[in-house]
């Protein structure tokens, strides 16, 4: 070992280390998790000194980071200029995993969190398409189908292999985990019943894995009746329900030689991995793209529903100082009730009373008396600020307005960048299910 190497593999510098521990003490908690995060890039730079060799690396490391992100973002980023982007405007803080260095020579491995609002500033300024939105991970189970059958949870073969090694190195918007199964589905799930879309058979499986969709991915090598021999590929869908939804690739390949057909190229097998996992990524993004060149926006009813009721024990009075019910259970511990047409706050409850009320809140109005056996009701007032939470921080919304708000429900306008598909997908994706009223007007169903 030379000299130089045995300094660079010998030296660490401590001081570098603390600094990258104060760093990651001070790191935006919602980065780690986020698209505009790229972790793991590796840098090994020697230059006349230490200083400018450091210098140079971690522009390097911006650039490449910024080729993975966009490369994560993008359908197509072949159509930037990386080399005229001033890339270190759009990074928001670079972490340093570990480093070493000789006087001349500098290695180190870094994380970098660009910022988001300024990374879509820029696509919006050059009016470029990006999706951000994560798809819920995804179980994927390989199967091949040689000349002696049916091959599946085997660890020796180059199919399943090669998916194994490729998911664990996936840096996409989609989440693939490959399926695991247990002792029981695994003696259970025969190729046959998979590929024979068992529903029952497949949902178990699902929930095992606990994801909501699973896709079976197919590769078997086949003689044709003119001798030539081709390696076949495809990729089924499977909601969560179990249900077969589509067939989300196919492809044939021509294999060189016939006796291919018993021992399949790994070159061949790895190229199929790595185009099966772009298709499944380019029309995940597709369904999610951000037009930032359309701007749109949509009408939302948001119904605030009753959680709870009860009634009145005891005549309420327009100066009692407390409401007796026949219980207060599931109730808020202090909150806002509604009978007939007045709201009334209470500050606290105990088993049979609500207690400190301030009457006609939100300049509702009262009544002298309200009569024994009289419903109150308590809305779920928590729903409205979540939803309006979800949608302000969804990526391409611009402007959320509230237009109404009533006992029963809310109206809000929300504008937006991109299409109605690309909007509801990215609801949908956060829990919020909206239908159709009138083309204008979409409720909340859940």
């Amino acid at each position: 070992m030379s000299l130089e190497l045995a300094k660079i593999t010998s030296l660490t510098i401590l001081k570098i280390f603390l600094m990258s521990s104060k760093l990651l003490a001070s790191v935006d908690q919602d980065c780690l998790n986020s698209s505009f995060y790229i972790k793991n890039i590796s840098v090994d730079l020697t230059k006349e000194s230490i200083n400018e060799a450091k210098y140079q690396a971690e522009q390097k490391s911006k650039l490449i980071g910024f080729k993975r992100l966009t490369n994560r973002l993008m359908i197509k980023n072949k159509e930037l200029n990386f080399n005229k982007i001033d890339i270190s405007s759009l990074v928001d803080y670079l972490k340093i995993n570990k480093e070493a260095n000789s006087d001349k020579r500098y290695l180190a491995n870094f994380d970098i969190c660009f910022n988001r609002n300024l990374v879509i500033n820029f696509f919006r300024k050059n009016k470029l398409q990006y999706a951000e939105t994560y798809r819920e991970p995804i179980a994927v189970l390989p199967i091949f189908k040689g000349p002696r059958g049916f091959v599946l949870w085997d660890e020796k073969d180059n199919w399943y292999l090669n998916w194994l090694n490729k998911l664990k190195n996936i840096d996409g918007l989609v989440k693939l985990k490959l399926a695991k199964g247990n002792f029981s589905l695994k003696r259970i799930l025969t190729a046959n019943v998979l590929l024979k879309s068992n529903e029952n058979q497949i949902k178990k499986l699902i929930n095992n894995e606990n994801t909501n969709a699973l896709i079976l991915v197919v590769a078997e090598p086949i003689l044709m009746r003119d001798g030539k021999t081709y390696l076949s590929t495809f990729g089924k869908f499977y909601n969560k329900s179990g249900k077969l939804q589509s067939t989300i690739y196919r492809n044939s390949t021509p294999l060189k030689r016939t006796s291919s057909f018993y021992n399949v190229d790994k070159t061949l097998l790895d190229k199929e991995v790595s185009n099966m996992i772009k298709s499944i990524e380019i029309n995940w993004k597709k369904n999610n793209l951000i037009d930032t060149r359309i701007y749109n926006e949509v009408d939302l009813i948001i119904p605030i529903a009753n959680i709870k009721s009860t009634s009145l024990k005891k005549k309420l009075l327009f100066n009692d100082k407390s409401i007796i019910v026949n219980s207060t259970s599931g109730f808020e511990d202090q909150g806002f009730l509604k009978i007939q047409n007045e709201i009334i706050f209470y500050k606290k409850k105990t088993k049979n009373t609500f207690e400190n009320l301030k009457r006609s809140s939100f300049n509702s109005s009262k009544k002298l008396k309200y009569e024994e056996n009289l419903i109150l009701i308590q809305k779920n007032t928590n729903v409205w600020p979540n939803i309006l939470n979800i949608l302000e921080k969804l990526p391409f919304v611009i402007e959320v307005n509230i237009i109404s708000l009533t006992n029963s429900q809310g109206r809000i306008i929300v504008k937006f960048m991109g299409n109605k598909k690309t909007f509801f997908q990215a609801v949908f994706e956060k829990k919020l299910n909206f239908k159709d009223l009138n083309s204008q007007q979409y409720v909340l169903i859940n």
